[in-house]
């Protein structure tokens, strides 16, 4: 999919974990142009002091 400014997106869920590869708590699709720019909106998320960034089931990164 390409916005108006040219630039594909592509869906990432960001879980809320308990801890470090607990239980995930919450669930949130998001829409980034990179994984870093799904990261960067986990790591910017009051809502996650614990997070893992998924994408097409595969984990891209996290956030401790």
């Amino acid at each position: 999919m390409r916005t108006e400014w040219g630039f594909a997106m592509k869906l990432y869920l960001i879980n809320k974990l308990v801890r470090p590869g607990g239980a995930v708590l919450k669930r949130k699709p998001v829409l980034a142009s990179s994984d870093r720019d799904a990261i960067d909106q986990a790591a910017n998320s009051p809502d996650c002091p614990v997070c893992e960034v998924i994408k097409d089931g595969d984990r891209v990164g996290s956030i401790v």
